[in-house]
């Protein structure tokens, strides 16, 4: 049997790394595209000494639209094509208009957001969809958030120095609606689906922890285990009836 090869955007990151981790267990060749070379370096030694699996890094910056060719290229060089794909990387650089109140919000720090967050994963499934086509069992899952769901309770961020800016936002409501737009497109040889998380926890202010866990059914934050565990879920062949799904995992959060 050919060993299947899986990609993941912002594979360095949280999110990511448990995902790696993941698809490792499954014996999948795992390709890391992350702009924290030296993290994700250092994490795909880890992944290679503990299940002895092929890694690639790849540093291409997602707000280019020349690294989608170059990505595929890669890709396909070294391990001859694609079966998994996961589109997680994220803006979160500090730039003017980012992360501030809605009368500060900029238009250059919208177009730096929607570039990574939502034409990044449009274009890269476009450059690799010739890989995935030629497997038996493509699937591609993308990274959303409850606040491309709900508006946010700017309520729970008083006192702190986290904030919901309204680009993050559309940007994640505008990947939801990518997904279903290419799960039929794609079909029948390529399932795409979303994944939509609440929030995570990472050693946030107590106040904040508080605050959301009161909002929350489950009474808690997210792991990153529960969010791998889906996406899991979406790439293997154990949802091969399952396409244009958004599986929300938030405890319980939009329920209310």
């Amino acid at each position: 049997m050919t060993q299947s090869t899986f990609l993941i955007t912002g594979g360095a990151g949280h999110i990511g790394q448990a995902t790696c981790r993941v698809m490792a267990k499954h014996g999948c060749n795992i390709v890391i595209a992350d702009k924290n070379k030296t993290g994700a370096q250092t994490f795909a030694k880890k992944l290679t000494k503990e299940f002895g699996v092929e890694t690639l890094i790849l540093t291409e910056d997602l707000s280019d639209q020349n690294s989608f060719a170059t990505i595929r290229d890669l890709v396909e060089q070294r391990f001859g094509g694609l079966d998994y794909l996961v589109n997680n990387a994220a803006f979160y650089d500090d730039v003017p208009g980012w992360g501030v109140p809605f009368d500060e919000e900029g238009y250059d720090a919208w177009l730096a957001v929607m570039k990574v967050n939502l034409l990044a994963p449009f274009f890269l499934v476009q450059s690799l969809a010739p890989l995935l086509r030629q497997s038996d069992k493509a699937s591609v899952v993308n990274v959303s958030s409850i606040y491309g769901l709900v508006g946010p309770d700017h309520g729970l961020y008083a006192g702190t120095q986290m904030t919901n800016p309204a680009a993050y936002a559309a940007s994640k409501g505008g990947i939801n609606q990518v997904t279903t737009w290419l799960s039929t497109v794609l079909a029948p040889k390529i399932r795409v689906n979303t994944v939509t998380p609440g929030g995570v926890e990472r050693g946030q202010n107590a106040q904040f922890l508080e605050r959301y866990n009161k909002k929350t059914p489950l009474n808690r934050m997210a792991t990153e285990e529960d969010i791998a565990g889906a996406i899991e879920y979406l790439l293997l062949p154990t949802s091969r009836y399952v396409t244009g799904h958004n599986l929300v995992i938030d405890g319980g959060w939009t329920a209310w």
